[in-house]
């Protein structure tokens, strides 16, 4: 749901913030204030392409932004959304914001983030729908159709079943065919996979081998530098007549003459003690290191070898042990495809047809409630667009033959209709009249209303053309209608179906200086009688204008929402 929309230096608007509520809004104002403007703007924060000249006149930049409440379920179902399309955590509340230069070129954002118009157009899909007279509908696409068609036919747990059958049948047909394509190159390379496994295998390296030995080899190699440096180590705290032991005794015997005389010394002799008692520790660790440091020529040589070996498979496979072992493991699955191919191939291949099987039984099941579901459509759409000046046969076509699998099964759809008596029916999207596809739209979206919670912001631009009486009346009535399910945004120029809004909004056109500016305002109630009264009769302060708006508000305020 959009909350605002905030536009600079956009065609003539130079700077304007429109707040949004829930339900139904609807934009009014003077033929040419620019209304369509604001719905212009509101695309290009959906990712719609932007067409050059519309940066104001001696402004370097336009930029457009708009907030909408996070449209993901859950922080973390927002959180994958974003780390799939490379971005950081996204906000609470969405900061969608397109920036257009003088010079054409053009920027998108989300939350700061800049992104393509690829994700923004994906993200918007979530977001909201524009449709208007001079756009090709988004609802009319033969995707969107198919998800029209299924939210009417309330078959989510066939849906769900038909896109998990499909995933299963995908990831076997994949491994299937993997297997038989590969099957020939695993057979020229399963020589050189038994070679290096063989010389791997020659090594019979072990986990983190080279990581113990390279201590020992460091040990043995300098063994005489070991044991000398004991040595003399050993002699300079116990052997030799200067020896620190030696003197720390000799300190003692002089500190415990001075504690005769002057108790203060008594804790300094205490702690000459504990110096020569770990003195005397250490001495005797030093020698005992000394003691087990032996040259030992041959296990050195035993050990370069060793590691020389380990170094070389390394070099080929590493660069690690790990990375040796962990390639080692690979060649044994691969030979093992090899020498059991035949029956990994059969294996795959009874899966692939069982996991099939199971597909065409969910999208059957799928289909068949599609069908049902699209003569209930057909009736119930017929009858809704009755009061809506429009004579409409509709039908949903499926197409016949074979038909690529998909995770929404084997049926490809399209909307036909027919607004004109004794002509053909055609798919909706060629149907002439922009207001007729609009109040289509408006009655599709009725019958077929978005779940709980998805709360997408629907545009409909001149949803009143050719119009007016009693069926701007019903227009107004169903757009009241499809508040409940959306948050519906409607410009137009006619009294009955304005009175019918939530909210508000009035564009109007001015001077300021020597510029003409467009501004939009939320209308206060007294403000709304007003314009709902120069609506009816072109005059906002006519006595019998402002009675009709007043009644005609108060009977539509009344109007179950």
């Amino acid at each position: 749901m959009l909350t605002r929309l905030h536009i600079e230096n956009y065609a003539l608007i130079e700077k304007a913030t429109i707040e949004f509520g829930s339900g139904f809004n609807v934009l009014t104002g003077e033929t040419g204030s620019g209304k369509s403007i604001i719905v212009d703007a509101l695309g290009l924060i959906l990712g719609e392409r932007a067409e050059s000249g519309v940066v104001r006149s001696g402004a370097k930049i336009a930029t457009v932004t708009g907030e909408f409440p996070s449209p993901f379920a859950t922080p973390a179902a927002a959180a994958a959304w974003a780390e799939t399309n490379g971005l950081s955590e996204l906000d609470s509340d969405l900061h969608l914001r397109r920036e257009l230069a003088a010079n054409g070129r053009s920027r998108a954002f989300l939350d700061q983030q800049m992104v393509t118009l690829a994700v923004l157009r994906q993200l918007a899909r979530r977001l909201g729908e524009i449709h208007s007279q001079h756009e090709s509908l988004v609802s009319f696409t033969p995707a969107a159709q198919l998800q029209l068609l299924d939210r009417f036919a309330s078959c989510a747990r066939e849906s769900a079943a038909t896109a998990a059958a499909y995933a299963e049948w995908s990831a076997c047909d994949t491994r299937a065919r993997a297997l038989q394509t590969e099957e020939r190159l695993r057979l020229q390379q399963a020589d050189l996979w038994r070679f290096q496994a063989d010389e791997i295998d020659a090594v019979r390296p072990l986990p983190g081998e080279d990581s113990q030995l390279a201590p020992e080899r460091l040990r043995l190699a300098h063994a005489e530098k070991i044991a000398a440096a004991a040595s003399l180590a050993y002699d300079a705290l116990y052997d030799s007549p200067q020896a620190a032991l030696a003197q720390l005794k000799l300190a003692a015997r002089q500190a415990q003459e001075l504690a005769r005389f002057d108790q203060a010394a008594t804790p300094l002799l205490q702690r000459l003690e504990g110096l020569r008692v770990e003195t005397a520790d250490i001495a005797d660790q030093i020698r005992s290191l000394a003691d087990r440091t032996e040259s030992g020529p041959a296990r050195l040589a035993q050990i370069e070898e060793r590691l020389a070996a380990l170094e070389r498979l390394c070099r080929k496979y590493g660069p690690t042990l790990d990375d040796v072992l962990r390639h080692r493991q690979q060649l044994a699955a691969k030979l093992d495809q090899v020498e059991n191919a035949e029956r990994y191939q059969t294996e795959a291949t009874i899966a692939t047809a069982a996991a099939a099987d199971k597909f065409r039984r969910a999208a059957t099941a799928l289909g068949e409630k599609r069908r049902a579901a699209a003569a209930r459509l057909r009736k119930k759409l017929e009858a809704e667009v009755a009061d809506l000046a429009m004579t409409l046969r509709f039908e949903a076509e499926f197409e016949s033959g074979d038909v690529a699998w998909s995770p929404t099964g084997t049926d490809h759809i399209r909307f036909l209709a027919s607004t004109n008596p004794g002509e053909p029916m055609a798919p909706v999207a060629e149907i002439a009249s922009g207001g007729e596809l609009s109040r289509l739209l408006l009655a599709l979206h009725i019958v077929a209303p978005a779940e709980p919670g998805a709360e997408k912001t629907l545009v409909l631009d001149e949803v009143d053309a050719g119009i007016g009486g009693h069926a701007a009346a019903a227009v107004g009535r169903k757009l009241q209608r499809l508040g409940e399910h959306y948050q519906v945004l409607a410009v137009t120029h006619l009294p009955q179906i304005a009175s019918f809004a939530s909210h508000h909004l009035q564009v109007e056109k001015s001077q300021s200086g020597a510029r003409t500016v467009t501004q939009v305002r939320t209308l206060s109630p007294s403000e709304r009688v007003a314009e709902i009264a120069r609506m009816l009769a072109g005059n906002k302060t006519d006595a019998t204008s402002l009675r009709h708006a007043r009644e005609l508000l108060a009977a539509h305020a009344a109007t179950p929402a």
